[in-house]
């Protein structure tokens, strides 16, 4: 399978074809959400179609890594069914040879073990295969785009630390009078992780960063770009000249525990009075802590809508400005090079 070599400056980005991961319990949420549907689907927070993303410039990309995708379960398909054959044929030569009449099979035994050995040579052959059909990427940049970059997964590093990680999955404006809270809005969230993994369709010298999506595809920031990849299949690439990411502090009324990285900024009742008081009403009334977290938004013209929060706003104001800065960076070399072009 082709390459791909991206480069990524001053003349915008351009790429350049030449020949050369899952988590159970994010898996489980994933599909707890979907069966169980805990909210209006008016107030889902989630993002386009995954087929509306792409960004033009980037289509043909997007089409060598699905053409990459089909060739690699096939190899890997035919690469099962070679292990299989050899573990049956290896199993039958090791009986005959503990069986006390082996002499009588001293042909077959040749035979089946110039069979394996052959198979094995397939193996070995589909397994290099398998290797090259994955897309490799190669990055080219200028320093200071590299420099940037850096920031940003020293940035990313951070925000991993962080106790708790949600991915806010649904908002809704709260009736405050009816509903006896000062909460303005009831979120729903669900408990992520950070990771820098690999796709099973691109080969990178170092991984991208992911942000786990309970009602979508998972974020991957690569160089230049990001992928929401819901499969070999279904996932969209989007240039970073097309993406917005803004932070904001979320005061947030916790109920589960406030992390010990996090700030408490005030206090709160379970049930409320309009002026904020206990309502004396409810003998069991109790103190709910508000936490502030820092919120992270990532949105696109195309249609990326997904909302993220950490309980260090420290570091997630970090992460923002690091990515803001290279973000910037970008859009400003791809609006140079537009001008030009004009």
């Amino acid at each position: 399978m082709p390459g791909i070599k991206l480069t990524y400056g001053k003349n915008g980005i351009k790429t350049q074809i030449h020949y050369s991961t899952s988590d159970p319990e994010v898996d489980a949420e994933k599909l707890k959400l979907k069966l169980f549907k805990p909210f209006d689907s008016a107030n889902e927070i989630k993002s386009a179609s995954i087929s509306k993303l792409t960004s033009s410039d980037l289509q043909d990309f997007k089409n060598l890594l699905l053409v990459s995708g089909k060739n690699y379960s096939e190899t890997s398909e035919i690469l099962n069914i070679k292990n299989d054959s050899k573990l049956k044929l290896d199993k039958r030569i090791s009986r005959l040879q503990k069986n006390l009449f082996r002499f009588l099979f001293k042909k077959k035994l040749i035979r089946l073990q110039f069979e394996s050995d052959q198979l094995h040579a397939e193996i070995m052959e589909f397994e290099e295969q398998l290797n090259l059909s994955r897309v490799s990427l190669e990055i080219d940049s200028e320093d200071v785009y590299f420099d940037l970059y850096n920031d940003v997964r020293k940035a990313f590093s951070l925000l991993q630390q962080s106790q708790k990680k949600w991915d806010f999955t649904s908002t809704r404006a709260t009736n405050r009078i009816a509903e006896r809270t000062s909460a303005r809005s009831t979120i729903t969230r669900s408990l992520i992780q950070l990771a820098e993994t690999d796709l099973p369709i691109l080969n990178t010298d170092h991984p991208p960063m992911c942000f786990h999506n309970i009602n979508g595809g998972d974020i991957y920031l690569y160089p230049g770009f990001l992928i929401i990849y819901e499969s070999k299949t279904e996932f969209a690439i989007i240039n970073y000249a097309e993406l917005n990411i803004t932070h904001s502090q979320t005061r947030f009324i916790e109920t589960e525990g406030v992390p010990s990285d996090a700030k408490v900024v005030g206090q709160t009742w379970y049930k409320v009075n309009k002026d904020g008081s206990p309502d004396r009403r409810f003998t069991s009334n109790y103190q709910i802590p508000i936490a502030l977290y820092g919120e992270l938004h990532y949105s696109s013209e195309s249609g990326l809508n997904e909302v993220y929060c950490f309980s260090n706003n420290e570091s997630t104001l970090l992460f923002w400005k690091a990515m803001y800065d290279y973000i910037d960076a970008i859009k400003k070399a791809s609006s140079l090079f537009a001008s030009f072009k004009n």
